[in-house]
Formats: C-alpha cells, structure tokens, sequence
C-alpha cells in the first residue's frame, strides 16, 4: 500500500466501504486506487476471505459499484470485494506522470492494450495477498477486460461475470478479423471494423460507429468542452440516454443476429437503426449528438436520485479528462502491439474453462450493438465448464446499459445466486 497517497473522499458512499492505493512494483509503480468492503468492520486482516474483483467501463470509475460493494461483501460466508479504477482513470495513476491529467493522445498504445490491462488485474490480486479469485465481474469495457483475464490467465479466476457487453473471445479487433464479403477480402485480410467504417459512411445520411469517433484526436476535448455545469450536463444527457428512462433503448437482436455469416453490407444497415450514442451521424461529435436530443427531449439530464453521483464523475473526468479511458477505444481499433501478437495468436479461439455468466439492462443495446455476439459468447463458455447455462443469462427488467446502479438489488441477488452455484461445484 502507498501510504503517501490519501484515501479519497467520496459523496454518498457507504461508511463500510474503504479507499486506500495499492502500488504495483511490478507495472511500472501504478497506484491503483481501489474501493474495497468486507463483511465486517473488524480487524480483517488475518480473515480468509475470498476475493472478488469488480472491473467498470467507460465512461465510469470504482465509484460505480458503490451499491453494490457491501451487500456482495456479507454474502454467504463473507467476502473481500474491491473494486478498482483502471488503469488511465479516476484516482489510479503512474508514478512516473503523478497525474492522471497526464495522460495525452500520444500516449503509448501499449500500455492501453487490453492485455496490458489485464496484466495490470493480475498484479492487482496477487498484490492484494491473493493467489485466487472467487468472482471476476466486468461491465461494458471491463467486460471485454474480464474475458482477457480469464482467458490469459485461467488458473487465477474461479468464475466471472459479463455484464452488458457479451464476451466474443479474446481478439485484437471488436470484430473478427477479416471481411466475409466479396471473395477476395478474406484473402486480402481486410479488416471488418474498416469495411464496416466506409460501408456506414456511404450510407445516406452518411453514419460513424462510435468506437471510431472515441479514437478520434478531438474526442476528448468535445467531451470536456468547457467544463463544469457544461460537463456535468453533457455527462448526465449520456448516462440518461443509455439508461432504461429514455424511450429509444427498446433493445432487442437485430436481424443480421441469425446470420453465421452477415455480410458487411448487412451488418451496415442493421448498425444503422442502433441509436445515435452507438452509430452517429458522420459529421457530429458525440455532444452534438446528445445536445440535439436534449432539445428535443426536456426530461433529458442526469436519472433522478444520481445527481450526487453526477458531481463525482463531472469532478474526476473534469480533472483527469477522458483520453485515458478512450486509450482503450483507439487500441482496440489499432493494430496489436508487437510484443502482443505472439500472445494473441496463443489465445485465438481459447475458451472460458470456468463458470460463467452475462448479467445486464432488459433496455441495453450494449447486448444487441455486434449482431451474433451472445451466440459467440455462448460458444466461447466450454462446455467442459458447463456451458452458460440459460438461468445465468439475466436480463434485468427496468435497466439499461448501468444495471449495478439502475438496479443494485437485482443485481446483488443474480451476483449471490451464482456464487452459491460456483460454491457448490
């Protein structure tokens, strides 16, 4: 633990819940900040409990499990639940920048690399004191971190959780690799998530996908824009528009979903129908997107009983910017470090060799947004683990993309029942 840096004091946090940093000799001298709970609040240093690891998306922070943190803790037999802020946000820095505002768009893709990230969860437990981790859960982003994890390194993690983005197997792309259209792209090795981009740009009007605008240069800055009440408001328009409160996540499968093969040309035109926080207009940023429908929409603005949460994550992104979190964006869209193709190859078509199961919003597009992605992950969930069995696919009615705080309770059960299943294998 780095004593030198102060716990950090956060707005509507339970009073079990503790901050504190952990500093990881072995990556570079990262200080993770961390959120933990523990079933009691007693001397637990010498208690054995199992550990379970909670990874957030963008653009979130540790902060978002607040909910959910304590009630998971005292489940069962009781557990260590940390959850913390990834690498390039919140209050998690490296010892050689000393600020997380640090961090710039010419910053190395390397180390944003999902298997960096990974690496950066590993050294986090051990850190910890653990050599084992009961429960790995991520969201949104984290979920995709979460499968790396498991996959890379099956022998630390005895189940995990997806929420919102379905795990398709670890891969350099969003996508998989290569275009099935026209016979010679597969040769040729043209890349999906390209075709894609140019097939969406020539539709009428012209669209982008989001994850290419996040790995724009001018992301971050729109982002910001001025800062202060103009963050706060940009910030709470997005989280409500991706909640279950705006009337446009009527979320289902799309029809490119039942196709083995879809090809470019139809996953286009289905990606086109998504709302405009996935696939935008090609010539707006993503404030202009979310500024247009709060003119059209009044109610639009933070979900109610969120606004104190709200001034924690216009503070931190208002201190630390975004470029951080959209490192993840840019690196998955790029060409692999080299230090990470031999590993990619490795893991190409590996399976989760453990429990698993995918929890998110009835109202979420995250699980609809990559056409066919719940079957692939279903396929990537060995059988030899027992598969992903039906009853540990949630959907959560009255969520959307932000289950572990549109619904905590919900979530808190689904989490505890596969737990009691993992504790009795």
């Amino acid at each position: 633990m780095n004593t030198k840096l102060a716990p950090v004091g956060l707005p509507d946090l339970p009073p079990q819940i503790t901050s504190r940093y952990i500093t990881l000799s072995d990556r570079d001298g990262l200080n993770v900040h961390i959120l933990e709970a523990f079933p009691d609040t007693s001397n637990h240093s010498s208690t054995p409990y199992q550990l379970i690891l909670l990874l957030h998306g963008f653009p979130e922070l540790a902060y978002s499990w607040r909910k959910v943190l304590v009630p998971i803790a005292k489940a069962h037999q009781g557990y260590h639940v940390v959850a913390p802020d990834l690498r390039g946000f919140g209050r998690t820095t490296l010892s050689r920048s000393g600020s997380a505002s640090q961090v710039q768009y010419e910053d190395t893709l390397s180390s944003y690399h999902i298997l960096n990230i990974a690496d950066d969860v590993c050294s986090l437990v051990r850190a910890l004191g653990y050599s084992s981790v009961a429960m790995l859960v991520g969201h949104d982003f984290g979920s995709a971190l979460a499968g790396h994890c498991v996959v890379a390194h099956p022998e630390l993690f005895a189940s995990v959780v997806f929420m919102s983005v379905p795990f398709g197997g670890a891969s350099g792309q969003l996508w998989s690799q290569t275009s099935n259209e026209g016979g010679d792209d597969k040769a040729e090795g043209r890349s999906v998530v390209s075709d894609i981009a140019t097939t969406l740009a020539a539709l009428q009007p012209p669209r982008k996908h989001y994850t290419a605008y996040f790995s724009t240069p001018s992301a971050n800055a729109d982002m910001l824009g001025k800062g202060g009440k103009d963050l706060y408001d940009f910030l709470g328009s997005y989280v409500y528009m991706k909640s279950s409160n705006w009337d446009g996540n009527n979320a289902h499968p799309l029809p490119s979903a039942s196709s083995p093969s879809p090809s470019i040309s139809e996953l286009a035109r289905d990606l086109a129908t998504l709302p405009e926080y996935y696939v935008m207009p090609l010539h707006e940023s993503m404030p202009d997107v979310i500024a247009r429908h709060v003119r059209m929409d009044a109610q639009i603005t933070w979900p109610r009983g969120d606004e104190v949460a709200g001034g924690v994550y216009a503070a931190e992104f208002g201190r630390t910017g975004f470029q951080g979190g959209l490192n993840y964006y840019r690196s998955a869209l790029s060409p692999p470090p080299p230090e990470r193709i031999a590993q990619l190859r490795a893991l190409a078509g590996q399976q989760v060799e453990m429990p698993a199961a995918f929890i998110s919003g009835a109202r979420d597009w995250g699980v609809y947004q990559i056409p066919g992605a719940v079957r692939k992950m279903r396929e990537v969930v060995s059988s030899s683990a027992g598969g992903m069995q039906d009853e540990d696919f949630v959907l959560i009615e009255g969520a959307g993309h932000w289950v572990q705080q549109e619904a905590p309770e919900i979530l808190v059960r689904e989490l505890v029942r596969f737990l009691g299943k993992v504790k009795a294998l």
